[in-house]
Formats: C-alpha cells, structure tokens, sequence
C-alpha cells in the first residue's frame, strides 16, 4: 500500500469530504429518550401526531367563556376554569358566564370567549356591551396540528425550542440515533495540559508549549455537532508506537478519531510512520486551503476513520468547518443541523487576495445601516503561529474560494464575540 511521506496533492475540500463519507457508514442504532433528553440528538423517524391538537377549543385569552348569543348583554360569573385542568365541571348556560385563563379548555355551552378588559364587572355579573361572534377569541380543535401532521422530518437534529414545541403538544419520547462517539488525540512531545500556576508559565515561556487545538477542535464538536460525543481525549508524545498503540485499543468503541498535529513530513511527525505501522488507507494527504497541507484521512481496519488536523488552532478550527463538520454530519444521518459553525455573513470592508480557500482573523463592526461589516487584521497577525492575535479579533471569515474578494463581498463568519457598534474605532 503507498503511503505518501510528502503531500504530492492538496486536495480539494469536497474531494476530501467524498474521499472519507465514500468508505464509512452513518451510524444506524436507534434509541428512544424523553423528547427533552433528545437535544441535540438526530431523529430516526419522522415525528408525527395521531390526534389533534388542541383536542377540545381552548380559550386564547384571559377572559369570561360565554355564549355568542348572550352578547351584548349582562350575565351572572358562575365559575372558572384554569389551564391545566381537562375535566371542567362548570357549563355555561344561557345568561352565564365562566371564567377562563389562556390556554384552558373551553366548559361545554360556550362557543366565544370576551377578553377581560372588555367587560365591567358588577359583582357577581359581568357587562359586555358589544356584540362577539361565534368562536371568537378560541383555539378550535386541531388548530395547532391536525392528525397525521408531521412535525419534524427525519434527520433533524432536535434543539432545544423543538423540545419545548413537541412537549406543548404532547410529545413526550421521540427516536433517535444514538451519538457518535468521538476520540481525540493531541500529539506533540512539546505539548503539556495547561494548569493555573506561575510553573506553567515558566513552561510556556521556556518552549513548551499549552495545548490547545485539541480542546479546541473539542469544544467546537461538542458546539456545533452535539449530535457527537467526545468519548476520550488524551495527549500522546510524537511517538508512532505509543499512538498506534492506543489507536488499535479503540477502534470497536469509537467511531471517528481525530488527531491535531503530527502530519508534516519530518520524522518526528508521525502521520506516515503510523499509516505504515498499522497498514490503514490513506484517503488523502494535504487539503488544498491555506494551511490545509497537514489536514489528512486514514481509514484504520476498514471502518475507522482517522481525521488529522493541523496543531495550530486557527487551521485546525478551518479544517473543522470545512472537513470535519461535513463528515459527523452524515455520519451522524444529519439532514439538518442546528447552529452551524459559520452562523453570520458580513461584509468585507477591505478587499482580499486569496491564493487558497483560507481563514481570516477580523474585526467585526455594525455599520450605521445595521449589517455587519468584517475588517481584517494585519496581513502579519493573520499568520496561523501567531495565536495571540485571536484575542484581537472578532471572528473568523471563510473565504472559500481562490481568487480576489472586493471590498464590500458578503462572506460566510465564525462569530466568537458579539460584534461591536459602529461607533467604536475600528482598529
């Protein structure tokens, strides 16, 4: 089996998306939570409803369930009846009133509903002094969902406002596909986990180095792919024995493995000595957007897929919007997901010459027409080892194309701070 020591191709984006969702499968077990416990889990099935709902007229507003025929007029208040209560043992009769809140189903006789700042009340009487119609200011039956309605489609990944709206109309339990379990490997014999204490700053500013891209690349999962799960983490030196060590003690307990870093072509990387170690596939080496090169694939034992980013946090997060993103989603049967990772689009305010597909650190900024306007930081603060410019900026612009974007060109961002007035300077 050929293994490329050195990167013979970049390889475009969807080339590299279909090189690995072309031999892995989208996981298949089904389970059924509580629809609450479903957030951010993908439907197995289409939700669907055998009723209608509401199933009796419920009021729509705070107010005194009447019959239609009895208004105008004055009528006797000769009960309540509450959300929350099925069994209302008040009828309305003529000449009679009861009192209902939203949402409470309607007594029987009533067929409208006189909100309450449209009557006077005179003791045990209220006064309507204008006419309401027939079914006035009422829910009638079905009027949220009709029986048979599909609610939501399969493949959906359920959030936390679908949760609320499937609840409201009693749906208690949906399927699911179970998560995809998702392991993690920081590579680097220069790497150390970070802890709060002076030492590992003394470390940091004696050449080790805090590591970051993994719980980067973690969060970002866990985020914007919460159909996910990260089921281990760990940090390994640049050791091909070690890695492919822990590599074959996961393969029946995980479904996807990304590592970050330990893809160049130096012999203390150990991409290529652990593709050979453990006879996987290479799906390819090197994506073709700036600072894609060390972003490659390996399929281990014809099932497992192994995803290497690069170990600087600014092209790791580019592979995972761009690569990684795409992937969980079909292996997770994801049709539509819930907050992407690029969740805005703003406007250059500068224009840009892109050689690649590449990130851009920027600032953003609300013109005074109200859209958002991205500036660029310095070409010499957009370098991917310069991760302190990330406090600086705002977000990060994908340009997904190589060629020159004007100066006003609507992009796709990754927002992580909300931007600022266009009042405030903006450098």
């Amino acid at each position: 089996m050929h293994v490329p020591r050195y990167v013979e191709r970049l390889t475009p984006v969807k080339e590299a998306i279909t090189a690995i969702t072309s031999v892995v499968s989208p996981v298949t077990e089904v389970v059924e939570v509580a629809t609450w416990d479903a957030i951010g889990m993908v439907l197995a099935e289409d939700v669907k409803v055998g009723y209608d709902f509401p199933p009796r007229p419920r009021a729509a507003y705070d107010g005194y369930a009447v019959r239609s025929d009895d208004t105008p007029g004055r009528l006797k208040l000769v009960g309540e009846a509450t959300i929350g209560i099925v069994d209302v043992d008040v009828r309305v009769e003529q000449g009679t009133a009861v009192y209902v809140s939203t949402g409470a189903y309607l007594p029987e006789g009533a067929d409208t509903v006189v909100p309450e700042e449209a009557v006077r009340i005179e003791g045990d009487y209220i006064v309507v002094d204008r006419k309401f119609t027939r079914g006035k200011n009422i829910d009638p039956v079905g009027s949220y969902i009709a029986k048979g309605s599909v609610l939501l489609r399969k493949g959906h990944v359920v959030t936390e406002l679908d949760a609320v709206g499937l609840l409201d109309v009693g749906v208690t339990s949906v399927k699911v596909y179970r998560k995809l379990r998702v392991g993690i490997i920081a590579t680097g014999t220069e790497l150390f986990e970070p802890y709060m204490s002076p030492k590992a700053s003394k470390r940091i500013l004696g050449g080790e180095v805090a590591e970051t891209t993994a719980k980067l690349v973690s969060n970002l999962i866990t985020r914007f792919s919460p159909w996910a799960s990260i089921a281990w983490k760990i940090l390994l030196p640049d050791n091909t024995e070690t890695i492919a060590w822990y590599l074959t003690r996961q393969t029946d307990t995980t479904d996807l493995v990304v590592l970050t870093g330990g893809s160049g072509p130096s012999n203390v990387d150990p991409f290529y000595q652990l593709a050979q170690r453990l006879k996987a596939r290479v799906l390819f080496r090197g994506l073709f957007v700036k600072g894609g090169r060390p972003t490659s694939a390996m399929l281990l034992e014809d099932r497992l897929p192994v995803i290497v980013l690069s170990g600087h946090p600014i092209s790791a997060l580019h592979g995972y919007v761009r690569l990684l993103y795409h992937v969980l989603k079909y292996m997770g049967n994801v049709e539509r997901g819930s907050t992407p990772p690029l969740n805005a689009y703003a406007r250059l305010a500068a224009p840009i010459k892109s050689k690649r597909p590449q990130p851009v650190k920027v600032k953003l900024r609300v013109s005074p027409e109200g859209y958002l306007e991205a500036y660029p930081l310095p070409p010499q603060r957009q370098m991917s080892s310069v991760t302190v410019s990330n406090v600086e900026a705002d977000g990060i612009a994908v340009l997904e194309e190589a060629r020159v974007y004007d100066e006003g060109e609507w992009v796709p961002v990754y927002m992580y701070r909300e931007p600022l007035p266009a009042s405030t300077t903006k450098t």
